[in-house]
């Protein structure tokens, strides 16, 4: 068995992975498809390195910056 590396939204969309995106303050869950992200990245000139990323997320429903993000397997 291989493993993935998944460092970066390049990485997920390459292995054709969605993104989970957890908020540990309201419990939502969020899916998120890779490509607008790293098309939005691309366009701010912004880093696309998961941690990167993920510090600038921000929860839709409660607003808060402590998002997670993560493989989405079987979802």
């Amino acid at each position: 068995m291989s493993s993935k590396r998944l460092d970066s939204l390049a990485d997920y969309s390459r292995h054709h992975y969605r993104l989970r995106a957890d908020c540990p303050r309201c419990k939502r869950v969020t899916i998120l498809d890779p490509l607008p992200l790293i098309e939005r990245c691309q366009a701010k000139g912004w880093n696309y390195q998961i941690g990167a990323v993920a510090a600038r997320l921000v929860c839709a429903r409660c607003g808060s910056k402590e998002v997670r993000l993560g493989p989405a397997f079987g979802d």
